[in-house]
């Protein structure tokens, strides 16, 4: 018997193909870009079925093309999933009482409200506060200036003693020179 020889038919097509399934996974992942990867997945599995066919003609190896091909089926699968999904919330969102488009605007028109609600409780807090906090720091004054004075009276007189010796030294050293 004789031993057919491999060849390397397909497999620039079946390479090709994988790279493109490879990147439609996670372009198709992500979600936002479904349809880049819709679109790379397709191309990789038009290159990869080329590719197996040309190496199954020419008895060549079928590896590479058959990965290139699963990958980017599944990359496509994603990508049309993400396409379904989002159109059956838009579908669902249109056909709804008012429509999408009047439900983020009262949307946004209760955040609105929510808004003045909040700048009114903080300024109402704000003007309590600040009343409470005047009245505070008054007492704090009062408490504090008492406190200084008390001492002040205290350490004055020690200090005042203190600096007529330092300045009754300085004079005698003056004089010794």
């Amino acid at each position: 018997m004789a031993d057919k020889m491999r060849t390397n038919a397909g497999q620039g097509l079946g390479i090709a193909g994988l790279v493109l399934g490879i990147i439609s996974v996670p372009l198709a992942v992500m979600g936002c870009t479904f349809a880049v990867a819709l679109l790379f997945g397709a191309v990789g599995i038009i290159l990869s079925a080329i590719g197996l066919s040309q190496a199954r003609r020419e008895n060549g190896a079928k590896g590479i093309t058959t990965a290139g091909l699963v990958v980017s089926i599944v990359g496509s699968v994603i990508a049309v999933l993400w396409f379904v999904f989002l159109g059956a919330f838009f579908q669902d969102a249109v056909r709804e009482k008012g429509g999408w488009l009047e439900q983020l605007e009262q949307l946004e028109e209760v955040g609105k409200d929510l808004d003045k609600e909040m700048e009114g409780i903080e300024q109402d807090i704000d003007e309590e506060d600040m009343e409470d906090l005047e009245e505070k720091m008054e007492q704090l004054e009062g408490e504090a200036g008492e406190q200084t004075q008390g001492v002040a009276k205290d350490t004055g007189e020690a200090d005042i003693e203190e600096a007529e010796k330092q300045l009754e030294e300085l004079r005698k050293e003056k004089d010794k020179k």
